[in-house]
């Protein structure tokens, strides 16, 4: 089972750049203060917190398991950076034979390896002739809890 995605399921996300930013956010504490004191906690803005590049980033649903031991489970959504250079050990989003793939880029000299996390899904080397390209760079996942 692979990690597959669809290129044509991807939402653009991040703020709107006709809507001016809101003023800086404070960090989240761990624990809670009492109800009856002002904290100062603020809300946080997923956007502000998660994306880098508004306008280049994207979320897409995992579906497989192929990432499961890197922390990224079927049904997961990830964000993913097409601005970010893909480099030696990113996860990435690769389009392989009309399919997305989500998988651990190995780049050793001008030769890739697409690696999955799971031993029993087998890496995508690329063969001669065969076009492999990097869609975008995942840089957080967002998995759902059990309610």
């Amino acid at each position: 089972m692979s990690s597959s995605l669809n290129p044509g399921e991807a939402v653009q996300v991040g703020r709107d750049p006709a809507v001016p930013a809101a003023a800086p956010r404070a960090s989240v504490a761990i624990g809670f203060g009492s109800p009856s004191q002002d904290t100062g906690v603020t809300r946080l803005d997923l956007n502000e917190v998660l994306i880098k590049h508004p306008q280049a980033t994207y979320l897409m649903r995992v579906a497989g398991g192929a990432m499961r031991e890197a922390g990224i489970d079927s049904g997961d959504i990830v964000l993913v950076d097409r601005a970010v250079t893909p480099a030696h050990g990113h996860v990435v989003i690769a389009i392989v034979n009309d399919e997305c793939v989500c998988r651990r880029l190995l780049k050793q000299g001008l030769q890739i390896r697409l690696q999955a996390a799971t031993p029993d899904n087998p890496d995508i080397v690329p063969r001669e002739g065969e076009e492999v390209q990097i869609w975008g760079v995942v840089t957080s996942a967002i998995k759902s809890m059990p309610v």
